[in-house]
């Protein structure tokens, strides 16, 4: 109970465009392309401790779905710098608490450790019942600072369904719920948390901003609906649950009654909850895509897609790219020069993508390697192990080569196209970048969604071997040993 009634609390800690520590002023951001940064600076900072940014979570919601930012650090100063090359505004969440970006913004952070321990420790140690906004507030303060933008302080907001589960009770009193039944309980609560808020004296700006956030906590809710039914194992049967999430629509009939969408705002309440999707499917299932909100999110797709092109090195038409917003237009070039100035350099080979469709490119490539054995590495420049395993192998891959074995690296664009190219600098072989929507669409053996994952062919372009996970030097030459035999 202690968790559940905390998770209340936290649900408050919302996501905003503040200035200031104590000031709360959302604004329409201004369109453009350009760089947020974060000048972090350890309050307290010894040599020898540690240098490093608090925890940060990555976030591929950026038009360049590069996952993290350029981070530099000072071990002398304890100082960090953070980058975030964008064109509309991201959530950035430091050690669970979220800082909204907006393109140019200089974000100073101050951050005492000792302190922001001590307030993990009182979330942790004291009795739920006892846990009261205005401490938690208080040992916040202490822990952080932020000049240039801000999270939300949490608000006296007491509401039944919350972020992080539900308790036995709420979930027994409801896991036998139609969808349409669910949706009235989420509907009623979330007016309930209006009238609550309604009743606080905030300025007008903020209060309208806050009702967008708690709009997405009532659309996150009813994304829950089959959750619901699972926590506590209260409902096991699987069909049960299929039958249930059938029944899930975001078709609303309280629609008219929301305000997110009505703003471009709106889209800093959808960044605001893991379920970030759930804004835009709301807009598409109402047909709402005339509204401010859906009119930019059309925009967004649109440039998504010609940037998943470019970073696939698959042909632009200068028509298409007219056609978007200048900020994303200066992204997507800077992308495709960046791609066209350093295909050449270093030991690897970018390649483009073979034609026909992504079922044929497997075959395709393996093709191009007729006589020779063939690793098929499948990575990311954000996955750890991934790059672990691509550095590690390079201690054995002359004498591979030597014995005909030739290297092939594919990742997708949720890749940072920076980083990619030098990992191609690094790594002799052949490069490829595939469309994040397409890679399953290759039909690779073995693979479910998790890297780093590895193919070998035999000279017969037979497979041989699908690995999943990184598991050492060692276990991959034993493979290529059984291959020779």
């Amino acid at each position: 109970m202690k968790k559940i009634i905390l998770s209340v609390i936290l649900a408050a800690f919302v996501g905003s465009a503040m200035r200031s520590q104590t000031g709360f002023t959302p604004t329409m951001w201004k369109r453009q392309s350009a760089p947020a940064v974060i000048l972090g600076r350890h309050v307290n900072y010894k040599i020898g401790d540690n240098p490093n940014p608090p925890a940060y979570w990555g976030n591929n919601e950026n038009l360049k779905d590069n996952t993290f930012p350029e981070v530099t650090k000072d071990t002398v100063a304890g100082t960090f710098t953070m980058v975030w090359d964008i064109c509309y505004p991201l959530k950035h969440q430091f050690a669970g608490l979220d800082i909204m970006l907006f393109p140019g913004d200089t974000v100073r952070f101050d951050f005492d450790r000792a302190a922001f321990q001590a307030y993990t420790d009182y979330q942790k140690n004291t009795p739920g019942d006892s846990i009261t906004t205005q401490r938690l507030r208080e040992l916040l303060s202490k822990a952080v600072r932020i000049e240039g933008a801000s999270f939300e302080l949490p608000l006296p907001l007491q509401m039944k369904g919350i972020k992080l589960g539900y308790d036995r009770a709420y979930a027994t009193a409801h896991h036998r719920d139609t969808f349409d039944e669910w949706r009235e309980v989420c509907w009623h609560e979330f007016q309930d948390v209006v009238r609550q808020l309604d009743s606080l004296d905030l300025p007008a700006r903020e209060k309208e901003f806050r009702r967008m956030l708690i709009e997405q906590d009532y659309l996150h809710k009813l994304g829950d609906y089959v959750f619901s039914k699972k926590i506590w194992g209260l409902t096991r049967d699987e069909d049960s649950l299929a039958m249930f999430g059938r029944q899930f629509t975001f078709k609303d009939p309280h629609a008219s009654e929301l305000t997110y969408y009505r703003s471009t705002l709106g889209f800093l309440s959808c960044l605001k909850f893991y379920r970030s999707d759930s804004g835009r499917e709301y807009i598409l299932a109402n047909g709402l895509e005339s509204t401010p909100l859906g009119r930019w999110y059309a925009e967004l797709d649109a440039a998504k897609a010609v940037m998943t092109r470019v970073k696939s090195n698959l042909p632009v038409r200068d028509d298409e790219l007219s056609a978007l917003s200048p900020e994303f237009r200066e992204q997507i070039c800077q992308e495709r020069d960046r791609l066209h100035q350093h295909r050449s350099e270093g030991k690897g080979v970018c390649r483009d993508l073979p034609g026909g469709e992504p079922e044929t490119w497997l075959p395709q490539i393996i093709a191009e390697h007729k006589g020779r054995i063939v690793l098929i590495d499948f990575w990311a420049t954000w996955c750890g192990p991934c790059v672990k395993g691509m550095k590690e192998m390079e201690s054995v891959k002359d004498s591979l080569t030597a014995r005909g074995v030739d290297f092939v690296y594919i990742t997708n664009t949720s890749s940072s196209t920076g980083e990619w190219l030098n990992r191609v600098a690094r790594h002799s072989g052949d490069h490829y970048i595939v469309p994040k929507n397409q890679m399953d669409a290759m039909q690779i053996p073995g693979y479910r969604s998790a890297i780093p994952h590895y193919l070998i062919y035999d000279r017969d372009g037979k497979l041989v071997k699908a690995i999943t996970g990184w598991n050492g030097v060692e276990a991959m030459m034993q493979e290529f040993d059984n291959i020779q035999k």
